[in-house]
Order: C-alpha cells, then structure tokens, then sequence
C-alpha cells in the first residue's frame, strides 16, 4: 500500500469530520439539525476535494 495515499486519506477524512463538527456546533447548524444528513454530505463532498487537491500538490508538483 502506497503510504502517501494513506496519509492523504486521513488528512481527508479529518477534514471532512472537522468541517461537520464546525459547522454542526454553529448556531445555524444547530437551528438546522433536520438537514444533518445534506451537511454530512457537503461536509464528505469537501473533504474528497480537500483530498484531491492535497493529492494533485503532491503527484503533480
């Protein structure tokens, strides 16, 4: 198994789990907890990003 590929994942997933976190402990989310799942989703959505792009700087620079 590639290690940088690993690394880059969980850096992803951190992100992705900081992002719900962040935004579940705002008053917005708080006030919106009906939408959980659809800022889950946006929250894995920037973290596939998140890892993509961390992927590309290190491939490709």
């Amino acid at each position: 198994m590639d290690t940088v590929n690993m690394i880059i994942n969980v850096i992803a997933i951190m992100a992705g789990l900081t992002i719900y976190i962040g935004i579940s402990n705002t008053k917005w989310g708080k006030a919106h907890q009906q939408y959980q799942y659809a800022i889950m989703l946006g929250a894995i959505l920037l973290a596939v990003i998140i890892g993509g792009f961390i992927r590309w700087l290190v491939i490709v620079k």
